[in-house]
């Protein structure tokens, strides 16, 4: 079999009831690799944790829309500076890529929650680069940026319990999946 027949056959095996850890032992040694294997069976959204955790997302969400509305009105008066033209450019980039998170965080993808935590710690460092300037709004946008990834990293653990940071948990050489 090749990787998409085995990743259609996984997700099927798991709609039809079966444990992640059944269909991780029915699976594994094939063509894939174990790693990646239990990544796909631990980044299959949940139904029971989405509905459970419906209001956490929602929540989610409405942070990461005012982040859109921030980028947008903060990229247009940037732009502004330059021309009428870069301020609309630097204004749909600012508010485009929150909505693109937005999404992602919508259709309950593991990989948005991933890269949302690493492109904001990835950040951090410029935040402090005025910090001689104006250091109580730096220190507030520290907090606000820290606040936002550990609430993502929180919601993302709540739906997605069988990843780690950067794939799935693994115990004593052992990929442990909760069933």
């Amino acid at each position: 079999m090749d990787k998409k027949e085995i990743k259609r056959q996984a997700m099927q095996m798991l709609e039809a009831g079966r444990s992640k850890t059944e269909t991780f032992q029915a699976l594994a040694g094939g063509a894939v690799k174990d790693k990646v294997l239990a990544y796909w069976i631990g980044s299959r959204p949940d139904p029971q944790l989405l509905e459970r955790h419906a209001g956490k997302i929602k929540v989610l969400l409405g942070l990461i829309y005012v982040q859109a509305l921030i980028g947008l009105l903060g990229g247009y008066l940037l732009g502004l500076t330059i021309s009428s033209g870069f301020a609309i450019f630097l204004g749909l980039l600012g508010g485009g890529v929150p909505l693109l998170f937005a999404w992602g965080f919508y259709r309950n993808s593991a990989q948005t929650y991933t890269v949302y935590m690493l492109l904001s710690i990835s950040q951090l460092p410029r935040l402090f680069k005025d910090y001689a300037e104006d250091p109580v709004s730096v220190i507030v946008g520290a907090v606000i940026t820290l606040a936002m990834v550990f609430f993502v990293a929180w919601v993302k653990n709540l739906l997605f319990p069988d990843l780690g940071f950067m794939g799935s948990k693994k115990i004593k050489g052992q990929f442990v999946f909760s069933n």
